[in-house]
């Protein structure tokens, strides 16, 4: 296989000319081993991370194509951390749909002046370019 990208949380191999392989890490961002979700560089390793992603990213993919909605994901191997997915042309730099239960990271950056860092929230979804300069 052809390493074609690694990112912080996965690093992405090409199968072949409509494929693509997604190895999910047990990377976290952070800064000097403190977790940090909203920081733009890898700060430590969690131990289960990487399986915790590609559930959450193979339940709602199913979700979705169960909907009928078209999308990327083909499947996921949730002993390997592993999902396959068909090649797709990104948006810009690409989209990001963030899901939140606590009060931390780039939340608590821009909203910090009205909520205490760690507060357990109702579940909040944020969909954003990515832009890991802003």
């Amino acid at each position: 296989m052809e390493k074609v990208y690694t990112g912080k949380t996965k690093d992405v191999y090409k199968l072949n000319d409509e494929e693509y392989l997604l190895k999910f890490k047990d990377d976290v961002t952070g800064n000097d081993g403190v977790f940090d979700p909203g920081a733009n560089s890898v700060g430590l390793t969690m131990e289960g991370a990487g399986h915790q992603a590609v559930a959450m990213t193979k339940f709602f993919y199913e979700k979705l194509n169960d909907k009928g909605l078209t999308t990327h994901f083909v499947s996921a191997d949730l002993d390997k951390n592993e999902a396959v997915v068909k090649k797709a042309e990104v948006f810009g730099e690409g989209v990001e749909v963030i899901v939140r239960y606590y009060a931390v990271g780039s939340f608590i950056r821009r909203y910090g002046k009205y909520i205490e860092n760690g507060t357990k929230i109702d579940p909040y979804v944020e969909i954003t370019l990515k832009d890991d300069d802003k």
